[in-house]
């Protein structure tokens, strides 16, 4: 089972310091606003994922005054415990596994599959395609071993290319680039394609169970980033070179890749009201949830950052019993305790935060 069992930061934020033990089902973090809590959501995700989903400057994440954070959790994986920890300087950043140094942030990751739902969750689907993307290749990562080497492989090719063309290099030296761009580009295309087919019955479902009101059912339509109607994206980078030397980057290509959703042919963003695309947010990561435990027979943990601010209490119970049900470790913050529905007290802790120090309600 992936569950984190203890989890550990030093100078994050405002938190100098702090050791939670975690239940296996839900873990609630209540505080009043800027007291914290969303700083403990963030540390975890930093872990799992090297990054932050609040700013782009990881300096930020260090505490002031301070030339250092640090963040460690001891977990569950497939019946094996491990520790992973990340350390975090304003020049330098230190992964390790079990105590020997993490190759690449990549393997961080597997070892830690964590989900996210924030507040602006459901810009995912108003916002450009990046988003979508990461939704999307999240799941390839998890779900097949080989897919993070062909995009790695993909993106150096990439770069090579795009250089080369805004150096305006003779067409030779730029289209040496061009078949591994196209091998890497297919066999991306092969996988997420293969993911979302796999993705597409799980969100019918969910769907169903969160929002029964609707009753037709969503529609995923994957776009691989070049037309449909291209007899090959090797032909089409050989049709465009010209616009392509013009604009100084590869126009087309898995970069460019997207997924639209719809119900009844209409977009989800145009048929949804605001509220039930927050739920549609969710059945989206419960699906890939399902999924992923299907694939790796191990359970996601889930990281929700102020729930009352997504859900109505009627939503907020029936989430809550499907996380229960999915067997799925979750991580909430809430402004209120009474605002959380605590289903089974006997597999539930609960802290409160208040300036960065946290107290364990017993």
């Amino acid at each position: 089972m992936s569950k984190i069992l203890q989890f550990q930061l030093q100078h994050f934020r405002n938190i100098e310091q702090a050791s939670l033990t975690f239940s296996d089902g839900l873990n609630l973090i209540v505080g009043d606003n800027a007291a914290g809590k969303t700083a403990l959501i963030e540390a975890i995700w930093t872990l799992a994922s090297g990054r932050s989903f609040r700013t782009a400057k990881p300096q930020q994440l260090i505490q002031q005054g301070q030339t250092e954070m640090v963040v460690f959790c001891t977990l569950t994986e497939a019946g094996r415990t491990h520790k992973i920890g990340l350390a975090r300087a304003t020049d330098k950043v230190t992964m390790k596994i079990d105590g020997e140094p993490a190759k690449t942030q990549a393997d961080m990751s597997a070892k830690l599959p964590v989900q996210l739902l924030t507040p602006e969750s459901h810009r995912l689907l108003e916002e450009g395609p990046k988003a979508r993307r990461q939704f999307m290749d999240w799941g390839c990562f998890h779900h097949h071993a080989d897919f993070i080497h062909v995009w790695r492989h993909y993106q150096r090719a990439l770069k090579q290319r795009n250089h080369a063309l805004k150096k305006r290099l003779p067409a030779p030296q730029i289209q040496l680039w061009d078949a591994q761009l196209v091998e890497a580009a297919e066999k991306i295309d092969v996988i997420r394609a293969d993911y979302i087919t796999r993705l597409t019955p799980y969100l019918v479902e969910f769907c169903q169970a969160l929002m029964p009101e609707i009753t037709v059912s969503p529609e995923c339509h994957y776009r691989p980033g070049w037309p449909k109607t291209a007899e090959s994206y090797r032909q089409l980078l050989a049709d465009n070179f010209a616009k392509d030397t013009l604009q100084g980057h590869t126009q087309y290509g898995s970069h460019r890749a997207d997924i639209k959703f719809r119900f009844n042919g209409q977009e989800a963003l145009m048929t949804l009201s605001r509220g039930q695309q927050k739920l549609f947010v969710c059945a989206l990561l419960l699906a890939q949830a399902t999924l992923f435990q299907q694939h790796s027979q191990q359970p996601v943990i889930m990281l929700i950052d102020d729930l009352p601010a997504e859900l109505d209490a009627k939503h907020r119970e029936t989430l809550l019993k499907l996380l229960n049900l999915l067997d799925i470790q979750h991580i909430l913050t809430s402004t209120a305790q009474d605002l959380i529905p605590v289903l089974n007290p006997e597999n539930a802790k609960i802290w409160h935060i208040q300036k960065g120090k946290l107290t364990e309600q017993h």
